[in-house]
């Protein structure tokens, strides 16, 4: 016979408040202020930069998670987009839908939808439309201008479009991932924009960057992308580009996949491409 003695420490918590105007998706406040409606547990989900001024969403279609953002309405800007590719969300079912739109989960009063006409710069994807051709929701998203990022024609239609296509080439390929996580972004610190503004209001990068890792098994590999937001020579190889997440950190000023356990991200974001094996690691690039 066992005796089992079991003592209840603390005190039970108390039930929250019920909502007294219950809307679909109420905002939320993370303790610094961030409103959060999307999920932060994501492994493919960057560190909040926290502030009332920001919008972390998560964007779901078919039941699934289509993509995630974190958005500064001070800046009219994305602080980044994350999104993954696996047997689902790496199908390619959909066309390009052109669904032009502000982002419903961010207040109407933000939107930057009559600022890009006339600007001189493209409403560049951070979500390509082609990352996300699974179904027809998913590709509609793609399209909110909560995703865009004023781009020079030069290099949105050309060297970025590159780098897409380098992503989605990895993301679609079953062979090379299980799972390929995805951030990437423009950056909007005040040191990293240009002088001028759109229309004022939004900010223009003065580099773009992505974070990879692909996981294949019980294998994970890391890989940084970072651009200067100017034309390039179609010849360019990706690989010049390239730089361990650890070095994209650095450059960024935060926390790129701090959703993995400690020894998986500290292996995959110290590689290097200078190291021997990063070729095989990365086909193509």
């Amino acid at each position: 016979a066992d005796t089992i003695i079991i003592t209840q420490q603390g005190t039970a918590a108390t039930p929250p408040t019920p909502n007294p105007d219950p809307k679909p998706n109420p905002p939320t406040t993370d303790p610094k202020g961030e409103h959060i409606l999307g999920d932060v547990t994501l492994l493919e989900a960057p560190a909040l930069a926290g502030g009332s001024n920001n919008y972390y969403i998560t964007h779901r279609a078919n039941n699934v998670v289509n993509f995630s953002l974190e958005y500064d309405v001070d800046k009219r800007h994305p602080r980044f987009v994350c999104f993954t590719f696996d047997d689902i969300t790496a199908e390619t079912a959909v066309k390009r839908t052109d669904a032009w739109k502000w982002d419903p989960m961010i207040p109407q009063k933000y939107s930057t939808e009559s600022m890009f006409k006339n600007s001189g710069y493209d409403r560049g994807h951070l979500v390509a439309s082609h990352d996300r051709v699974y179904s027809r929701e998913a590709n509609e998203q793609t399209f909110y201008y909560s995703n865009m990022s004023p781009q020079l024609p030069s290099f949105n239609q050309k060297y970025w479009s590159k780098l897409e296509q380098q992503v989605q080439s990895w993301g679609r390929n079953k062979k090379f991932r299980d799972v390929l996580y995805v951030a990437k972004g423009g950056t909007i610190r005040d040191d990293q924009v240009e002088n001028t503004k759109v229309k004022g209001r939004i900010v223009v990068p003065k580099y773009y960057w992505m974070a990879l890792v692909v996981k294949k098994g019980s294998t994970y590999h890391g890989l940084g992308l970072w651009v200067e937001h100017r034309a390039y020579s179609k010849d360019t190889p990706v690989r010049s580009v390239a730089l361990s997440i650890d070095e994209l950190e650095k450059k960024l000023g935060f926390d790129l996949f701090p959703n993995f356990p400690d020894d998986i991200e500290k292996q995959f974001e110290a590689e290097s491409p200078a190291s021997p094996d990063f070729l095989s690691n990365w086909p193509g690039i």
